[in-house]
């Protein structure tokens, strides 16, 4: 019960994370910050998983959840391609993008 009151907490500190970078970069930047949100959020999961295995729950499924579930996307993408399922990875990536843009546009028409 401890472990997953610690990713609820980590989980909340990620989503201030994203809200305080939101509020704070994008009108200084002038465009949306989601690239950097989503680049930061990959650099880590790929540190945390490579370095710090042992917090990948709290880190990943908590914080990074919170921050940024791209991170979640780049980490499956990273395994496949490092698994040699190149296949996999290219449709994987398609299908994430392209599927989640006609699910954000049925979303908006409905």
């Amino acid at each position: 019960m401890a472990n997953a009151l610690g990713i609820f907490l980590a989980g909340g500190l990620g989503c201030l994370s994203r809200y305080l970078v939101m509020v704070y970069f994008t009108p200084l930047l002038g465009f949306p910050v989601t690239l950097i949100v989503n680049v930061v959020g990959g650099f880590f999961a790929g540190f945390v998983a490579s370095k710090l295995p042992q917090l990948k729950p709290l880190f990943l499924a908590g914080f990074l959840g919170g921050f940024t579930t791209f991170s979640a996307f780049s980490l499956d993408c990273l395994a496949m391609i490092q698994n040699q399922e190149f296949l996999s990875a290219v449709l994987y990536i398609l299908a994430s993008v392209f599927l989640s843009l006609a699910a954000a546009w049925l979303g908006w028409v409905v």
